[in-house]
């Protein structure tokens, strides 16, 4: 989407923002990501900034990345490079 970010343990100092998610997979015929939430909070307050959700069924499913997309999309819009 345009933003620029790292993972792992250690924070830079000069971190914008912290991401975190919880993803909840099942199976029914084959695996699936019933759902994905991310949660995004200030570095300094751990205050949460902004949450998406997306659950969707079997029926209904997407890939782990569209389900993902769509998350951030209702958080952020389009991107920064819209």
């Amino acid at each position: 989407m345009g933003y620029q970010a790292t993972s792992g343990d250690e924070q830079p100092d000069n971190i914008g923002a912290v991401v975190t998610y919880r993803d909840q997979w099942r199976r029914d015929m084959s695996m699936y990501m019933l759902s994905i939430a991310i949660k995004i909070r200030d570095p300094k307050t751990d205050c949460p900034i902004a949450e998406g959700i997306s659950l969707l069924t079997s029926v209904t499913r997407k890939t782990p990345e569209g389900m993902i997309r769509e998350t951030l999309t209702n958080i952020f819009g389009s991107g920064p490079n819209d």
